[in-house]
C-alpha cells in the first residue's frame, strides 16, 4: 500500500509541475530541453524519503546465500589463477633476447685426448721428428738435444725399428754380441700377452734410437700405443723440458751381465 501511495504522489507531482506555468512564478526562462529545477528538487526529496523508509530497522542476520556465493566466486577465481598455464618458451625467448646465452668454447677431456692421439698417429705414420737435434756429448758419444720446449706428456719421438718376435730378437742379440763394433739397440715389451721387440740396431737416420740412458736424471719415458692393430713405441716427456736439454730415458736393463759390461747403466 505504501509503495502504491508513493507512486501516486510522484505522478501527481509531475502532473502538477507540468501543468503549472512555473516560469511565471519564478521569473526564470528555460529552454525546451531543460527541466525546471523545482520538479527535480521535489522528485529528489521523495526519493530520499523512500530510501529512508525502506531501510531495515534493528539488526538483521546476514544471508548465508550471499556468503556462500562470494566464497564460491573467490574459489573460482583462485582456480582460474592456478589453472592458467605458463609459457616457458615465451619467457625464455624474451630472456634470451635481452641476455644472450653464453656458450663455452672449452672442449671435454675425451675430445682433447682424441685430438692428441690423432696428432701422435700422424707424427708416427709420417715419421715426423720435430724439435730435436743430434750433438756429440762427452763420455757418451752421440746424443739428442731438445731444440724446442716440450711440456709434460708431449710426444717427443718414436722409437723406430723393426718389430720382431721375442724369439727372433734373442737370436739377433747373440749375433750382435759377437761383433763389438755393433751396438745393441733392442727394446723388449709385451702387448696383448704377446712378447715383442723393436730392433733399432741398424742405422736408419731416426733419432729415437740415439737418445741416451739415465736411471736418475731421465726426462722422458717409453710408452706403448696401437695404430691399426700394430704396436708402436714412443718417447713422451716425463716433465717440462727446456730448449738445450739433453733427452734421456731409463733403458730398464737390470741384467747383471749388462751392468758389468756397461757400468753407465747404473747412473
Amino acid at each position: 500500500m505504501k509503495k502504491i501511495r508513493k507512486i501516486k504522489l510522484k505522478q501527481t507531482v509531475t502532473l502538477v509541475l507540468n501543468n503549472l506555468n512555473v516560469n511565471r512564478y519564478c521569473n526564470i526562462s528555460y529552454s525546451s530541453t531543460e527541466q525546471p529545477k523545482c520538479k527535480q528538487v521535489l522528485l529528489e526529496k521523495y526519493d530520499e524519503k523512500d530510501a529512508e523508509e525502506e531501510k531495515p530497522k534493528g539488526r538483521q542476520k546476514k544471508s548465508t546465500k550471499t556468503d556462500s556465493t562470494s566464497q564460491n566466486k573467490k574459489k573460482a577465481s583462485r582456480k582460474k589463477k592456478t589453472a592458467e598455464p605458463t609459457q616457458p618458451s615465451l619467457q625464455n625467448s624474451l630472456l634470451t633476447d635481452f641476455y644472450p646465452v653464453r656458450r663455452s668454447n672449452r672442449r671435454c677431456k675425451s675430445e682433447l685426448e682424441k685430438d692428441k692421439q690423432c696428432e701422435i698417429e700422424d707424427k708416427i705414420l709420417n715419421k715426423k721428428e720435430e724439435g730435436l737435434k743430434v750433438e756429440e756429448i762427452a763420455n757418451k758419444g752421440r746424443g739428442v738435444i731438445a731444440s724446442k720446449d716440450f711440456f709434460r706428456g708431449d710426444f717427443v719421438v718414436e722409437y723406430a725399428g723393426n718389430l720382431i718376435s721375442q724369439k727372433v730378437a734373442k737370436q739377433k742379440e747373440l749375433d750382435y754380441s759377437k761383433d763389438p763394433s755393433i751396438g745393441c739397440y733392442m727394446y723388449y715389451f709385451t702387448h696383448k700377452t704377446i712378447n715383442y721387440c723393436v730392433d733399432a740396431t741398424a742405422e736408419s737416420g731416426r733419432l729415437g734410437r740415439l737418445i741416451n740412458h739415465s736411471r736418475t736424471k731421465n726426462n722422458c719415458h717409453m710408452k706403448l700405443t696401437e695404430i691399426n692393430d700394430r704396436p708402436y713405441l714412443m718417447l713422451v716427456a716425463s716433465r717440462d723440458i727446456s730448449t738445450g736439454e739433453e733427452l734421456l730415458y731409463d733403458y730398464g736393463d737390470r741384467n747383471k751381465e749388462s751392468l758389468t759390461s756397461h757400468p753407465w747403466l747404473k747412473s
